[in-house]
């Protein structure tokens, strides 16, 4: 491990550093959610069901007028680092305002703007991440960051629990506030050390494009297996958008999971992650992406699936979902590395820009959907996540496995 940080990139190195900070905060990289209390937060703040999805429809909409003007954006820029930095910036604010949010009307306010910043941080982000690793190094590159992130991130969950139920438990909006702070100050230091320490990205580029569009036909005409990643990933976002706004809801009030489940089911992923990440990435070395990729995609069906099978009497059980979980993703490291590689470098950020609008059509409706389902039982709603990994995202995985792959590297188009 020692002499594979030392071979790295800056940026690498970088990556590990900023993803570890936020995962010592209770949050997870590339995810929009506050720690999974968001949900609970809304609620406690006085929103139905409905009125949750419809928070999270409004959002999505935004995300479709930014979707494609933001890739096109990033894909223009001759400085990813630049765009990367403003739009971190930019996100600073609307966590210190969600502290001060005493209405659900107030909280979709604040989120529109924070919608604003991750349309053009998150794929800057992408294509900073991407850039850092060789492809010939890819697999452990991405198995020793989720060991490193695991361990700033294994105790967090349980702290915060501790510090959620110190300030009033659950029930009470006021109780979970002070985490926003916490976030807030972290990304401080974060933004604080990229623009510091981060290296300028280069990005080859065979034309520029004339107009908004050109970079969404060069996606749409691209070869094959862009597209069925699209597919695969599109619809894996929509399933997630359906049930994430009533994750923890779900967990706390459906599930009745006490503060410190809720804690523990945050400790359990990166907990396996520190374990497991190196060894597994091992295996996907030695047995092959392929193989590895079918068993991690099986995991991650049974992680949907106890989700909704966990009796109400026995909520520790949910416990097993993040382990389940974990160990998915420990294995498709494989399966992510192929991910990141098929999408030409030139196309990165228009890829990104045209799936962030399909997921922001279909995103505007998706939560308001799933606070209908939720109103109807909320056990069929958490059903969808089980139906879109079985039926949609493996089959599409077999197909780029056996077709378009030399045992998950992909093929020269």
């Amino acid at each position: 491990m020692r002499e594979f940080w030392r071979t790295q990139k800056t940026n690498y190195r970088l990556m590990i550093a900023r993803d570890s900070l936020t995962m010592f905060s209770g949050r997870r990289p590339m995810e929009r959610g506050m720690g999974g209390y968001e949900g609970i937060f809304l609620s406690r703040l006085g929103a139905s069901a409905l009125q949750i999805g419809y928070v999270n429809g409004i959002i999505g909409l935004l995300n479709v007028l930014l979707a494609v003007p933001s890739g096109w954006l990033i894909d223009r820029s001759s400085d990813i680092r630049r765009i990367y930095f403003a739009s971190f910036a930019l996100s600073l604010p609307a966590l210190l305002a969600l502290y001060f949010t005493t209405d659900w009307r107030m909280y979709l306010g604040v989120m529109l703007l924070y919608a604003v910043s991750i349309s053009i941080q998150h794929p800057s982000q992408l294509i900073m991440d991407i850039d850092s690793m060789e492809d010939s190094s890819r697999v452990s590159g991405l198995g020793f960051h989720r060991t490193i992130t695991a361990i700033a991130g294994v105790a967090s969950p349980i702290v915060i629990a501790y510090a959620v139920n110190f300030f009033g438990g659950l029930d009470s909006a006021d109780s979970i506030r002070p985490l926003f702070l916490v976030f807030f100050a972290v990304d401080i230091v974060i933004l604080c050390i990229v623009t510091r320490y981060a290296e300028r990205v280069h990005i080859k580029r065979e034309e520029k494009s004339t107009n908004i569009l050109d970079g969404v036909k060069a996606v749409i005409n691209g070869p094959a297996p862009l597209k069925l990643l699209l597919i695969s990933e599109v619809t894996t976002v929509f399933a997630m958008l359906m049930v994430t706004p009533f994750r923890g809801i779900y967990q706390i009030d459906i599930k009745m999971a006490s503060i410190f489940i809720f804690g523990w089911i945050g400790v359990a992923e990166p907990a396996i992650d520190i374990f497991f990440s190196m060894p597994l990435a091992n295996l996907v070395e030695r047995y092959g992406r392929k193989k590895t990729a079918y068993v991690g995609h099986v995991f991650g069906i049974l992680a949907r699936l106890v989700l909704v099978i966990t009796p109400v009497t026995f909520p520790q059980m949910l416990i097993m979902v993040s382990v389940l979980g974990s160990f998915e993703g420990c294995l498709y490291v494989g399966m992510d590395a192929y991910s990141q590689e098929a999408i030409p470098q030139r196309v990165r950020g228009s890829y990104t820009g045209l799936k962030n609008l399909i997921v922001g059509v279909t995103g505007v409706l998706s939560p308001i959907v799933g606070g209908y389902i939720w109103e109807l039982n909320p056990d069929l709603l958490f059903w969808v996540p089980v139906a879109q990994w079985s039926l949609i995202a493996f089959p599409i995985l077999v197909v780029l496995m056996k077709r378009y792959s030399v045992d998950g590297y992909v093929l020269p188009q």
